[in-house]
C-alpha cells in the first residue's frame, strides 16, 4: 500500500477539505523518529508503533518528517491502546497517560533536540489520553511564522508503568503537506486492480508501475492498471526495482520481475481472486543498489479479480454485510432459483484466503423457487483488520457459483472510511462507514465540482454508481461528532 496519503485538496463548501498527512505504519516508514523504547512492530499483523510502559522518567517519543503548515489550525489524531507485555490483550491505562506535543524546528533529528525551547515554535503539554482515538485541535499563535516543521509528540505518565506496552496507530495531521527531503525522496506505489473478463484464462502478463507517461510503454500483450501508477520524485525508471517479498499466495503463483512485469497464473477457473503485494526500491542518492542504507522502499497490493466460470443460477439481490460491535450479519434475497442446495458462507480477513465460516441451505421446495426468499446468516468476527464475505451457491450436482464481495471493517477500523475497490471499473465502487451514524456525504472532481451529494445517510456501508472515469475525492461528515474524512477515488473505464 501506498506508505503515506497526502491530500492537496481543494475549498469544498464551507471550506471543511484540508491537506494532510496520514500514516498507519504498514510498511514501517523510514522517515519517522522514534527513542526511548518507542519502535515499529506488528500487532495482530497490523503494522504499528509499541513503547514500554510510559511512567517515571521513561517518556516514549515519536518524531514526524518534515511537514508545510498548508493553515494556521492543524488537527492531530492518533489511537493508542495499552496492551500486555507480551502484546497480546488489550488493558485499561494502568494509570493517568499524557502527551506532550511539539511542534518544531524541521532540522530537528532527536528528540532531545526537540525538547530545546530554542528549537520550538509551540507546543501543547498534558494532553490527557484515552484509549482508542485521541484528537484535538491546535491553532498557531501569529507569531509562528516558520512554513515548515516537524512534530513530535512524548507521551508520559508521572506514576511508574510496569508489565504493560502501549501501541500507537493511524496517526494523522491535518493542515500539513509532506515535505520530500530533495535529495531522497521515497517512491511512491500504488495500489493495482486487474479486472479480467475472460472466463477461461488462468494466466496473463502485466505491468506494475501504471501509466506513467515517461516509463517505458506497456509490452505487447501486457495489462496495466493506468490509476495504479508508480513515481519518484527524484528517480528515473532506472533507479528503480520492482521485487515479490516472501508471502503466501493461496491458489496461484506470481513472478515479480525487477523492470516492473509480472505474471500471474491462478491454479483453476475456480479461483476468482488473487491478491499479492510487490516492492518498489529506489537506489539512494549514490545511486547504486548495492549500496543498501539509502535505499528507500514501499510496497502496494495487487488485486486480480476473473469472473465465475459459471452463471449464478439464482438471481441473487440486495447482498449487504453489516457489523454491529462483534457480530457480522450478511442478508440476500433471491428473486428466483433453480436445482439450488444453498450457500456456502465464506470469509476473508485481510486479504488472505477465503475460508469457509457457515452454510445457509436453500428456502426453496425442491432448490427450485420463482418468488423472493429472503436470507440471513450471523457469525462472530473479532478481527481487528478489514474482512470480506462471498456467497458460493451450490447446485445440486456440487457445481459451485460465487458471488461478488463485501466487506466489513474490522473493530479497530470501525471509524475509518474505506473504498474498495479503488481504483473501480464501469463507474462503481463500494463505501464502508464502520457505523451507522447519520453522515453528509459528497463526491467532488478535482476542479471542486460536486458530482453526487447526500444529507443525512445513515446505512453503514453505500454503492457509488455512475461516475465516469476520472479522480474524485470522497468527503464524510459525521452529523453527531462534525468529525471529517475523506478518501481519493479513481474510476476506469
Amino acid at each position: 500500500m501506498k506508505r503515506f496519503l497526502l491530500f492537496a485538496l481543494f475549498a469544498i463548501a464551507a471550506n471543511f477539505v484540508q491537506a494532510q498527512l496520514l500514516e498507519d505504519f504498514d510498511p514501517a516508514p523510514t522517515d519517522w523518529t522514534l527513542s526511548t523504547g518507542a519502535s515499529f512492530g506488528t500487532v495482530n499483523s497490523n503494522g504499528v508503533i509499541t513503547t514500554p510502559g510510559v511512567g517515571g522518567n521513561n517518556p516514549a517519543d515519536i518524531g514526524t518528517p518534515s511537514v508545510n503548515k498548508t493553515s494556521t489550525t492543524v488537527k492531530v489524531c492518533f489511537d493508542i491502546w495499552a496492551y500486555d507485555g507480551g502484546l497480546n490483550t488489550k488493558q485499561t491505562f494502568p494509570q493517568q497517560t499524557y502527551a506532550n506535543v511539539l511542534f518544531v524546528n524541521s532540522a530537528v533529528t532527536s528528540a532531545k533536540d526537540a525538547e530545546k525551547v530554542a528549537n520550538q515554535y509551540a507546543h501543547v503539554d498534558s494532553f490527557l489520553l484515552s484509549g482508542g482515538t485521541n484528537c484535538f485541535t491546535f491553532t498557531f499563535p501569529s507569531t509562528v511564522t516558520a512554513s515548515n516543521f516537524k512534530v513530535f509528540i512524548s507521551f508520559y505518565s508521572p506514576l511508574t508503568q510496569s508489565g504493560i506496552k502501549y501501541v500507537i496507530d493511524n496517526m494523522s495531521i491535518s493542515g500539513v503537506s509532506l515535505i520530500c527531503g530533495g535529495t531522497n525522496c521515497p517512491p511512491v506505489a500504488l495500489n493495482d486492480m486487474f479486472n479480467r473478463g475472460n472466463k477461461a484464462e488462468l494466466s496473463f502478463n502485466g505491468v506494475l508501475y501504471g501509466g506513467n507517461s515517461v516509463y517505458p510503454a506497456v509490452p505487447a500483450g501486457y495489462s496495466v492498471d493506468l490509476g495504479g501508477t508508480d513515481n519518484d520524485a527524484n528517480d528515473a525508471y532506472a533507479d528503480l526495482q520492482w521485487s515479490l517479498p516472501a508471502q503466501t499466495i493461496t491458489n496461484g503463483s506470481v513472478t515479480v520481475n525487477s523492470d516492473g512485469t509480472f505474471t500471474i497464473t491462478r491454479n483453476s477457473t475456480a479461483v476468482t481472486q488473487l491478491t499479492f503485494t510487490y516492492k518498489l526500491t529506489d537506489d539512494g542518492p549514490d545511486n547504486n543498489f548495492s549500496t543498501t542504507t539509502d535505499n528507500m522502499t514501499t510496497t502496494a497490493t495487487v488485486t486480480v479479480n476473473w469472473p465465475a466460470a459459471a452463471t449464478l443460477p439464482v438471481s441473487l439481490i440486495n447482498f449487504t454485510a453489516s457489523r454491529s460491535g462483534t457480530n457480522v450479519t450478511l442478508t440476500w434475497t433471491t428473486n428466483m432459483e433453480s436445482n439450488n442446495t444453498g450457500f456456502e458462507i465464506q470469509r476473508s480477513v485481510a486479504n488472505g484466503a477465503y475460508e469457509k465460516v457457515g452454510f445457509v441451505a436453500t428456502q426453496a421446495s425442491g432448490g427450485t423457487s420463482s418468488t423472493p426468499l429472503y436470507y440471513q446468516f450471523k457469525e462472530q468476527n473479532t478481527a481487528t483488520g478489514n474482512s470480506w464475505y462471498r456467497l458460493v451457491q451450490i447446485d445440486k450436482d456440487g457445481t459451485p457459483s460465487i458471488s461478488v464481495a463485501k466487506g466489513v471493517h474490522g473493530i479497530d477500523e470501525s471509524a475509518r472510511v474505506t473504498v474498495y475497490p479503488n481504483p473501480g471499473t464501469s463507474g462503481n465502487t463500494n463505501v464502508l462507514f464502520g457505523s451507522s451514524a447519520t453522515r453528509d456525504i459528497i463526491i467532488a472532481d478535482l476542479s471542486g465540482k460536486i458530482v453526487k451529494h447526500w444529507n443525512n445517510y445513515h446505512d453503514d456501508n453505500m454503492t457509488i454508481t455512475g461516475l465516469n472515469a476520472g479522480v474524485y475525492m470522497l468527503v464524510v461528515v459525521n452529523k453527531a461528532t462534525s468529525e471529517k474524512q475523506t478518501q481519493k477515488v479513481v474510476i476506469i473505464k
